[in-house]
């Protein structure tokens, strides 16, 4: 009878031990699942903010290109003004079928 006994209480404690190594594998199933959810979200939020970053360095590179040219203008305007060179009051269209 004691052996019987023995024999259920080895037979109980693997039931436990599988239950509890099942019960292991899904809980660490899951968390794979949930980390590499998360990892994807990181690389999505990542794709977007490379693609915020390349556009703003665009506009940031098109306003330095206008704003190198609208400070053209100005050191054109400075050195014709320096130069005693003024727009005139009123613009007159010139002669047709004369060459200076």
């Amino acid at each position: 009878m004691a052996k019987k006994s023995t024999a259920r209480g080895a037979n109980f404690s693997r039931h436990i031990l599988i239950v509890t190594l099942i019960v292991a594998m899904l809980a660490s199933g899951l968390l794979i699942v949930q980390q590499s959810s998360l990892r994807l979200d990181t690389y999505t939020q990542l794709t977007e903010l490379r693609l915020q970053q390349d556009r703003e360095l665009s506009e940031h590179s098109r306003l330095l290109i206008e704003k190198e040219s609208l400070s053209s203008y100005s050191l054109v305007q400075t050195k014709a003004q320096s130069d005693g060179l003024v727009y005139p009051d009123e613009l007159v269209k010139p002669e047709t079928g004369t060459v200076p």
